[in-house]
């Protein structure tokens, strides 16, 4: 729990709130293509997450407003997101944790996704300091970066994104940006790299 969000291990009672969020168009205006039309792809990272918890006791979380704010139309226990770390296996053999973040709209501007990446960095830190933090982000999401930054994480490369993510955006000229804590291994930067 952080000052003002309850963060839950997710379950499959989750599954149609964070549906709607992963389905609102406004949570992919910077990669249209990508956004989420199936419910069951919402049910199956819902089980990534749960199976991270299981395997690495962290990963990522469903969020809920933990008190009145005073937000217009945001009721103390409204779910609001999920996000967290995730444990990946790079191509190098290397594990990383994966910071990533999704919230409605409703709550964007008001400081929610900072104060969730700032606790995760610190969460991935006290579980596993030996392991990298990082989160890669698109140009035309600007605000993620912003994210990741004040919670801790540097740019360590950016480039051209992948010819499909480009096309997925809708720019042929999108750049891809890699944060992380702390330098990276040359063999994990490249992977990153790989992934588009």
């Amino acid at each position: 729990m952080t000052r003002r969000l309850i963060l839950d291990k997710p379950v499959p009672g989750d599954v149609d709130a964070v549906f709607a969020i992963a389905n609102d168009p406004r949570t992919w205006s910077h990669l249209p293509e990508a956004r989420v039309t199936d419910p069951g792809q919402t049910a199956a990272l819902l089980a990534m997450f749960h199976a991270g918890w299981e395997a690495n006791g962290l990963a990522a979380w469903v969020l809920r407003l933990g008190s009145d704010e005073g937000l217009p139309g945001l009721a103390p226990g409204r779910l609001l997101g999920t996000g967290g770390v995730n444990l990946i296996q790079t191509g190098a053999e290397t594990e990383v944790w994966n910071l990533g973040y999704r919230l409605e709209p409703a709550c964007w501007g008001h400081g929610f996704a900072t104060e969730l990446a700032t606790y995760a960095v610190e969460r991935a830190r006290a579980t596993r300091k030996d392991v990298p933090v990082i989160a890669r982000v698109l140009s035309t999401n600007p605000s993620s970066a912003k994210v990741a930054q004040k919670a801790g994480l540097q740019l360590r490369w950016e480039g051209p994104a992948a010819v499909q993510t480009a096309a997925a955006a809708g720019e042929a000229a999108l750049t891809r940006l890699i944060l992380a804590d702390r330098e990276l291994e040359p063999g994990v930067l490249e992977w990153l790299v790989s992934r588009g």
